[in-house]
């Protein structure tokens, strides 16, 4: 069951993280709203050692609220996690619902050591988390091609028509996460 928390608790990575991502028609990024909702669908993989997972991933941003769910391969529910005003709560299978007050904690204490929680929510959106230093580099598009920050590399590498991220390796030492989104919907 260690496999499935590992996969279920990576799934925690987006859900500190209050930014928004650009709606459809995306107005400039400093314009959009902090709270506006949105949902990304797309695939997740993860490769921790000898480890290599992957899943399916539907992710739900709403002001003060996320909600991610977490699907095999074949689409089958492996987890779910909701963060709200309450903090962080996991639910797999057949397992008591886990609690912490914040996403690092909860993939600390399932995991053993903590994820990028806080900066994915933005470096999904090729944006820099706030208050830590940063480097970036950039294509000859002008767009984002990688981002450093609090010991992680993201590597950007295919953008969507419309300017979003649309494939990221997240990394660091011992640990890479793939992400694809498929598709973002404002709500």
């Amino acid at each position: 069951m260690r496999q499935t928390g590992f996969v279920a608790a990576l799934l925690a990575l987006g859900l500190a993280g209050c930014a928004a991502l650009p709606p459809a028609a995306p107005p400039p990024a400093a314009a959009v709203p902090a709270d506006a909702g949105w949902t990304l669908k797309g695939r997740i993989g993860v490769q921790h050692g000898d480890e290599n997972l992957s899943g399916q991933l539907h992710w739900q941003h709403r002001a003060g609220r996320d909600e991610l769910l977490m699907l095999s391969p074949l689409g089958q529910g492996v987890a779910r996690i909701v963060r709200d005003a309450e903090g962080v709560a996991l639910e797999l299978p057949n397992q008591p619902v886990r609690r912490a007050p914040d996403a690092e904690t909860l993939t600390r204490d399932t995991l053993g050591y903590a994820l990028p929680v806080a900066g994915l929510a933005w470096w999904v959106q090729a944006r820099p988390a706030p208050g830590s230093p940063f480097e970036l580099s950039h294509d000859a598009d002008g767009r984002v091609a990688q981002l450093r920050q609090s010991g992680w590399a993201i590597d950007y590498l295919q953008y969507a028509d419309d300017g979003r991220p649309r494939r990221l390796l997240v990394a660091r030492e011992g640990l890479q996460i793939r992400l694809v989104a498929d598709s973002w919907q404002a709500e």
